[in-house]
């Protein structure tokens, strides 16, 4: 594929990636993250295009692109085309598109991304009723779409300017990105209050356009400059939280941790290992026949080999379980003595349930007995944040709310992991809104997905890559550490966050490839033991106890997650581009920083 390419026509800049319109700014300021078509299958899985050509042409004060190629999986027989014009003063991009076999979409047409950073923002909507509705982009996190049925909306820039998108050939809605932690807000084709999987025929074209019109404000700014020679200045705000108290996950299907992977792992100082377990149907107790609440074997030995991990360790334990109904928790209230003695906090998730209900509290603690007094209970969420936004539990019910999270629910490049992981400061800080005083567990967090709660037919969801939907061969370079590292910073801006589990401890979800080695050497060539570079994340931060709030002037280029124990203090650098970069944090000398490293710096202690 061919590499993103930046052009100017005047006042505005955009980066064409593929397919894509990126990065579209005016007066130097970004207006808008990203046009481009999306086509999800009935299972709401993202599918990409495959572009056969491209042309690009400047002539007359205006470049023109234009891309052409085919859909995939279900949707191969499509065929499109898309075409772009940028001027001085707008940017339209049409997408045109016919199939000559059959198949079938929830969703295929244009999606529109304003930045994150324009929450706050005013804007004037047209609706396709013709009505507009004067409001801002929504600062908290919207649980449901703040506007529909549009046919323009108009966002003031900096500077006093404004970008007006027109959108043509279907009906669109927003929604906040920001509750799957992607740094934006989506504005996309198809209501999703209509009937879906839709079947697209041959014969039924798709014609939609996508406009964006600038207007210069009272005080326009020049165009921002590239910092490709510059230093990238990193300044603490001044802001002190304590790290959320981090861990990593054991699952049932976890390779097997050596002695060897026991001793690497207890010089991290984790706090916990996180343990899932699924309670099995037949622990219900059946009040018209016999007993059947005896203890399932297998998770319950689980358990007890988990509990042994943890104290090898040095961690405590914090068990996830998923049953039909609390009740089922019986099967652990004979656990050994030692082994409850070892466990932090017990989360109950639901099997039926997107969150656990607030009646579950006292039926799991009824369950789990006497003597689980002294351990906490888990509820919220094993899905995103955006279930607790859209069903907020009664705080008061749990001694710990917990979301999951992964970068990757909607795009998959690299661009958008670095975005995103900006994006979880503000996940963090819109958490007590819902949780109030009771404690917030961010749990499990892994790179792809792990599953896809959304799937309406499981079997036809197969991966994207060669690999399982779950893994990803970004899991053993840079680019999950660098992003290990920023999500800790962003994640602890908030103060917010009292735990916080990264990854499986073992294998190509972890942060060490297993003894045997990788399940798939050519796909994602590890080495038996190998220790991913998100090892050293860990191993930086072993007796770390609080972060420094900083901002970069170039967070996508280089960043750094600043830490203290109290007596010295330490600057996790991180540089994401393929080029060195000059890095200065606040007085202290520059340090030219390698491509696609992190460098660890000892600070002078500040306080």
């Amino acid at each position: 594929m061919t590499p993103p390419q930046t052009v100017r026509v005047g006042d505005v800049t955009v980066t064409i990636d593929g397919g894509d319109l990126r990065d579209i700014r005016w007066q130097g300021h970004e207006a808008i993250r990203r046009i481009y078509p999306v086509f999800q299958d009935r299972n709401w899985t993202n599918r990409l295009f495959t572009i056969v050509g491209t042309e690009l042409t400047e002539s007359d004060g205006a470049i023109d692109f234009t891309a052409h190629g085919t859909g995939s999986f279900d949707a191969e027989p499509l065929e499109w085309t898309v075409a772009a014009r940028i001027t001085d003063r707008a940017v339209s991009y049409r997408f045109h598109a016919h199939t000559r076999a059959p198949f079938w979409r929830n969703r295929l047409g244009m999606c529109v991304l304003h930045p994150m950073l324009a929450a706050g923002s005013a804007v004037v909507v047209e609706h396709t009723d013709g009505t507009t509705t004067n409001a801002h982009l929504p600062t908290e996190i919207s649980a449901h779409q703040p506007f529909v049925d549009m046919r323009y909306i108009t966002h003031e820039l900096p500077g006093g300017g404004h970008a007006r998108v027109r959108f043509d050939g279907e009906v669109f809605e927003m929604e906040d990105h920001r509750n799957w932690t992607d740094a934006s807000f989506k504005t996309y084709c198809t209501p999703i209050s209509l009937p879906f999987p839709v079947e697209v025929v041959p014969g039924q074209d798709i014609d939609q356009e996508i406009v964006v019109d600038f207007d210069a404000g009272p005080q326009p700014s020049a165009p921002a400059s590239s910092i490709a020679d510059d230093v990238v200045e990193i300044r603490r705000t001044g802001e002190v939280t304590d790290i959320p108290r981090l861990g990593l996950s054991w699952v049932p299907d976890s390779p097997p941790i050596t002695d060897a992977d026991i001793t690497a792992l207890a010089s991290l100082r984790l706090d916990h290992l996180r343990v899932a377990v699924s309670v099995p149907d037949s622990t219900v107790p059946d009040s018209t026949g016999p007993d059947s609440t005896g203890p399932d074997t297998a998770a319950s030995a689980h358990l007890v080999e988990a509990a042994s991990i943890a104290d090898r360790i040095g961690a405590r334990l914090r068990i996830a379980s998923v049953s039909r109904a609390p009740e089922e928790l019986v099967a652990f209230a004979e656990l050994p003595v030692d082994v409850i003695g070892a466990i932090d906090c017990w989360y109950v998730f639901s099997e039926q349930d997107k969150v656990t209900p607030d009646d579950w509290a006292s039926r799991a603690r009824e369950a789990l007995g006497e003597r689980y007094s002294d351990v906490a209970l888990g509820g919220g969420t094993d899905l995103y944040f955006t279930e607790l936004n859209r069903e907020p539990p009664d705080p008061s019910m749990f001694d710990v709310l917990n979301f999951s999270m992964n970068p990757q629910v909607h795009a998959f490049d690299t661009r958008t992991l670095i975005q995103n992981a900006m994006t979880q400061s503000v996940v963090a800080a819109n958490a007590p809104r819902l949780t109030r005083a009771t404690p917030v567990s961010v749990s499990p967090i892994s790179l792809r997905p792990r599953f896809n709660p959304n799937a309406t037919e499981p079997d036809l969801d197969v991966s994207n890559t060669p690999l399982p939907s779950n893994v990803d061969a970004r899991q053993m370079t840079y680019v999950a550490a660098h992003w290990t590292a920023m999500s800790i910073k962003y994640l602890a801006q908030a103060g917010s966050i009292a735990h916080a589990t990264y990854f499986e401890a073992v294998g190509w979800k972890g942060i060490i490839e297993s003894a045997a080695g990788s399940s798939d050497p050519a796909n994602f060539p590890s080495t038996p033991g190998q220790r991913f570079p998100m090892w050293d994340v860990f191993a930086g931060l072993a007796r770390m106890t609080r972060a420094h709030t900083a901002q970069s002037s170039a967070p996508e280029e280089a960043d750094a997650l600043i830490v203290d124990d109290g007596a010295k203090e330490r600057a996790l650098v991180v540089n994401w581009s393929e080029e060195p970069r000059v890095v200065r944090i606040d007085d202290n000398p520059p340090t030219t920083i390698p491509p696609t490293a992190m460098v660890i710096l000892d600070l002078a202690h500040t306080n």
